[in-house]
C-alpha cells in the first residue's frame, strides 16, 4: 500500500491552519501514509515527548527493572539498591547488545554478551581485560541516562535531555484525575493487552479525539454515558480531558452495580498518543498507548488498573466489553480511513467545530494535530 516517496519532496500542510480550528482544513492525508514523514514523526515527535512505559508498582523493590521501546530505542527503568528510580538506555557500554529483557529484579546488571557488569545505579562495575580501558572507562562506561518521571505514579521517560518537565506541561489533568478516581494512589497495573492495526497512529488518535461519531458506531457506550448533555471539555498544556456522566445502571455495554460505583467517567489525552481512560464504576483505568511501528501500523496497548490483581465481576466485565467491543469498533473504524487516505478523491477534509457541544464538535482533533504540525514544521 506504501507508494514511494522521493525523500527530497518538502513536506506541505496544504489548507491545514494551526491556529484556528473553525476554517482550518485537515492535515493532508499523505502524512499519514509518507515514509519519510514517519521517520521525521520518530527524531521530531517521540524522541522528545514523554513516553508512559508502567506504574511505581512495577518496580516497587530494589533491583525491579521493567524495560520499554521508544520508536526503536531501547530503554529500561530500574529500582536501585538506594530506592530510587532511574531509567537508562538499554544498551551496554561495551559492544551495543542490550542489557535486560521484559521485567524482573536483579542485583547486578550483566551484559549477556560479554558479562560487562553495571550497578543498579547505572555505574560501571567491571569486565574482564578492564585494565586494558584504564583511560576510556571512567568517562565512557557507566550506562547512559535517560529522563523519568513519575506522573501520579505512572512513570514516564523523555529521550530529550532538556524536556520541560511533564508536570509542567499537564498540572491540571492530575487533579482532573484525582477527582475522579480519589483512590488513585491505590490502583496497581494489572494486565497489559497488545494488538497491531493496520493504520496510522495519528488515524487512531484522531479517531479517539472526537465522539462525532459515536452514536452510529458505538451504540453501547452511548447506552454507557451521557455525552449528549452532561460531557464537559477542558483543556491543559499538552493534554485535554472530558468528564462525561453515566447514562444507565443496566445497559449494553456492562452492568454497573449501584453500590460499587465510586467514579463516573474521565476521557483524557496526552500528547503524542497517551489515553488514560476512566469508566463508571468501581476504582479502575485503562491506559491506552498507541506506539507506531510503521507509516502504516501501530501497536495498540492496554493496560489496565485495578485496586487488586483479581477483577471483581463488575471490573471483569468492563475489561471485556473495552478490548471485545469498543476497541474492536473502533481499530475497524480506522483501517478503513487508512485504505482510505490512498484515495484520489480525498486530500484534506475538514473540522466540525462547535464548542457548545462536545458530543459532535472536533476541536480536539485539530488540538492533536497542531501538536504534529508544530513538531514537523519547527
Amino acid at each position: 500500500m506504501n507508494e514511494h516517496v522521493n525523500p527530497q519532496v518538502p513536506i506541505d500542510a496544504g489548507l491545514f491552519d494551526p491556529d484556528n480550528p473553525e476554517t482550518s482544513w485537515t492535515l493532508p492525508a499523505d502524512w499519514y501514509y509518507r515514509p519519510d514523514i514517519h521517520e521525521m514523526e520518530r527524531e521530531a515527535i517521540f524522541f522528545r515527548t514523554w513516553s508512559y512505559v508502567c506504574h511505581v508498582s512495577d518496580v516497587r523493590n530494589p533491583g525491579d527493572y521493567f524495560c520499554a521501546e521508544i520508536a526503536g530505542q531501547g530503554v529500561f527503568i530500574i529500582r536501585d539498591r538506594a530506592g530510587e528510580l532511574r531509567a537508562f538506555y538499554n544498551v551496554c557500554s561495551h559492544r551495543a547488545h542490550p542489557l535486560l529483557e521484559g521485567s524482573g529484579n536483579t542485583n547486578l546488571i550483566v551484559c549477556p554478551y560479554h558479562q560487562w557488569c553495571y550497578q543498579s545505579d547505572g555505574c560501571f562495575r567491571g569486565a574482564r581485560g578492564r585494565d586494558t580501558l584504564k583511560s576510556w572507562i571512567p568517562e565512557n562506561a557507566n550506562l547512559k541516562p535517560v529522563r523519568l518521571e513519575s506522573y501520579g505514579g505512572l512513570l514516564f521517560v523523555n529521550l530529550d535531555p532538556d524536556a520541560v518537565p511533564l508536570i509542567e506541561q499537564a498540572p491540571k489533568l492530575l487533579k482532573d484525575i484525582y477527582t475522579c478516581c480519589p483512590r488513585f494512589d491505590d490502583l496497581i497495573r494489572i494486565s497489559r493487552n497488545e494488538f497491531e492495526v493496520a493504520a496510522n497512529w495519528k488515524t487512531i488518535v484522531d479517531n479517539n479525539h472526537e465522539c462525532y461519531h459515536c452514536h452510529a458506531n458505538h451504540p453501547s457506550l452511548m447506552e454507557l454515558v451521557d455525552y449528549d448533555t452532561k460531557a464537559v471539555w477542558s483543556d491543559d498544556g499538552i493534554t485535554f480531558s472530558h468528564t462525561v456522566e453515566r447514562k444507565e445502571i443496566d445497559n449494553s455495554a456492562y452492568a454497573l452495580e449501584r453500590d460499587a460505583i465510586a467514579q463516573d467517567s474521565l476521557f483524557s489525552y496526552i500528547w503524542p498518543s497517551h489515553i488514560p481512560l476512566f469508566f463508571p464504576g468501581s476504582p479502575s483505568m485503562v491506559m491506552f498507548q498507541v506506539l507506531p511501528l510503521g507509516p502504516e501500523r501501530s501497536l495498540i496497548r492496554h493496560d489496565w488498573f485495578l485496586l487488586s490483581d483479581q477483577p471483581g465481576a463488575q471490573e471483569a466485565a468492563l475489561m471485556d466489553w473495552f478490548s471485545g467491543t469498543l476497541a474492536q469498533e473502533d481499530m475497524g473504524i480506522c483501517e478503513k480511513v487508512q485504505k482510505a487516505l490512498h484515495s484520489r478523491g480525498y486530500k484534506q477534509g475538514k473540522f466540525v467545530v462547535d464548542r457548545d457541544h462536545p458530543e459532535f464538535s472536533e476541536h480536539h482533533v485539530h488540538f492533536f494535530q497542531q501538536f504534529v504540525y508544530r513538531a514537523l514544521m519547527a
